[in-house]
């Protein structure tokens, strides 16, 4: 037997190694708000100042569209990339659209507020540059993707809240009942 012959004997066959499948790695969900939270950060906002908790049969129906719109939106996208897209869609139309009879721009943040508490993150709704910027998209001075650039960069990681969406909605009136107050008058 030649060397040669006996050398490739004896060394072990060459093994191909498959790829390494890709392992799903577990996507996180975004925690959407839905109709009912949505109306009920608009009836505590208007509670602190004693206005009336009201909004139109149409009115009714444009939230209930805009839940929906926020929940399709950004469903490819990173967490926080959709998260920060559908808080600002969700601000945006609130301030925009003028739904309530009262305390819109306060239903606006609020619910922002709490959007993004749930999803781990959070904002200073006192901020004067969202404060403005959402000012300026309820008298159409301002468009989503301002509002978009601003709350992006104010938004900060925090702990997700797993209360449901009364408990959260009810902490964050009272953490900012003074505030809430304020902006109405």
């Amino acid at each position: 037997m030649a060397k040669s012959e006996t050398r490739r004997r004896n060394r072990s066959p060459s093994v191909k190694s498959k790829p390494l499948a890709h392992t799903a790695v577990a996507k996180k969900t975004v925690h959407h708000m839905d109709f009912e939270a949505l109306t009920n950060v608009n009836r505590e906002v208007v509670a602190l100042t004693k206005e009336e908790h009201e909004y139109s049969a149409a009115d009714g129906r444009m939230l209930r569209a805009l839940v929906k719109e926020v929940e399709g939106r950004g469903q490819s996208e990173d967490f926080r990339d959709a998260v920060a897209e559908k808080v600002a869609l969700l601000v945006y139309e609130i301030a925009r659209g003028q739904y309530f009879r009262a305390g819109n721009k306060r239903t606006a943040l609020l619910a922002g507020l709490v959007f993004l508490a749930k999803n781990g993150r959070t904002i200073d709704i006192k901020n004067p540059d969202l404060v403005a910027t959402v000012d300026k998209v309820g008298i159409a001075a301002a468009d989503l993707e301002d509002l978009h650039s601003v709350m992006a960069g104010l938004m900060a990681e925090s702990k997700p809240e797993r209360k449901g969406w009364s408990g959260l909605i009810r902490g964050a009136v009272d953490d900012n009942r003074a505030y809430l107050t304020e902006l109405a008058s």
